[in-house]
């Protein structure tokens, strides 16, 4: 039997007539098309000539498909990999064909699946509002469905798990909207274990909010954090690299897995010969206060030439340290706070902790 990952294998091998054979040995239209798609998608960023003639391909079979259903979804599929090509508006198009094809099925049931299929395309695509709007407009059909509880909530786990798939495939910030709509489906429904997992998720995307793109959050979430770094490298400049060790560092620092200090200094290292933007350095010091390394953190915030913003950024430091137990240095930092309103909340706050 053909997988589509065989099919994968050797276009990434450039053995392109081998895998044209293997599609054709599959038997519905709806396969073909789907494995061209996957095929034009891999191949697309090596040969766009090649993946071109995969997805006219592609459009061919789609077109043959009788099934409104089927038809609806290979045609999303294939206008997924025109928008990952850059053809927006030729993709844009094959939407809005697939979406026709749903029009035209008379069972409001049947019309789930494709939609849901459609919504998902979208979202991969970078069409977040038009995918979320879509996801809540299958939200209301299923909510309106005359079918028992059992029926009801089974199609709303399915439709949970189609946002958090398309939360796996998104850059961090992007990956939220989808994520935190999944969790609220998944709590609501009462799948605890469900909940539990994208609940991370939202947590992981959240810690590596600036450096998160689908790859390596997946490998911080495998615990794969020696490629994570590498990926990081690859992936951006020295400035967002330094931001993604230390969102990675924090983040096996809240899961208390070792070596996240020895990130932390590499991170540092680098630190000493860039200069960062003044947005960066705020957010960078905010980082170093979670990961307790205060002492770098006041030397970035001594930069800071707003007395008032470099005033909080004192008391947050000191209110870090002395939840960290280093009481005496905290009481010494706050004392030189130069906002007199910052220094006088920042003490009140210090004897606060202490006290309790």
């Amino acid at each position: 039997m053909v997988e589509i990952e065989d099919l994968i294998y050797l276009v990434r091998n450039k053995k392109y007539e081998e895998a044209l054979e293997l599609v054709h040995q599959l038997k519905g239209n709806l396969e073909k098309a789907l494995a061209l798609g996957a095929m034009a998608k891999e191949v697309s960023h090596i040969d766009e000539t090649i993946a071109y003639s995969l997805l006219e391909d592609a459009e061919y079979f789609s077109e043959k498909i009788k099934n409104k259903k089927e038809k609806a979804i290979a045609l999303a599929n294939v206008a997924s990999v025109y928008f990952l090509m850059r053809n927006v508006d030729y993709g844009m198009a094959l939407f809005e064909d697939a979406l026709k094809e749903t029009e035209k099925i008379k069972n409001t049931k049947e019309k789930i699946k494709p939609l849901t299929e459609i919504a998902y395309y979208m979202g991969i695509s970078g069409l977040v509002e038009l995918s979320f709007e879509l996801f809540e407009k299958i939200f209301d059909i299923i909510i309106n469905l005359k079918v028992n509880y059992v029926k009801k909530t089974e199609y709303l786990l399915d439709l949970g798990d189609m946002m958090e798939k398309v939360g796996d495939e998104l850059i961090s910030p992007e990956a939220l909207t989808f994520y935190e709509r999944a969790h609220d489906l998944f709590e609501k429904l009462h799948v605890p274990a469900k909940a539990a997992t994208v609940e991370k998720k939202i947590d992981l995307a959240k810690t590596l909010n600036t450096v998160g793109l689908p790859e390596i959050r997946n490998a911080v979430r495998e615990g794969k954090y020696i490629y994570a770094t590498k990926l990081l490298i690859r992936s951006f400049d020295e400035e967002k690299m330094i931001i993604g060790l230390l969102e990675i560092a924090l983040w096996m620092k809240k899961n208390d897995t070792l070596g996240y200090n020895q990130i932390v200094n590499t991170a540092l290292k680098y630190l000493k010969n860039t200069q960062l933007f003044s947005d960066s350095i705020e957010y960078v010091i905010r980082l170093l206060i979670e990961l307790e390394r205060f002492k770098t953190a006041l030397a970035l915030s001594m930069k800071i030439e707003d007395v008032y913003l470099r005033s909080e950024f004192m008391g947050e430091i000191a209110i870090g340290m002395i939840k960290s137990g280093e009481i005496e240095g905290a009481m010494k930092l706050a004392e030189r706070i130069p906002d007199e309103h910052v220094r006088l909340s920042t003490l009140i706050e210090l004897r606060k902790i202490v006290k309790y």
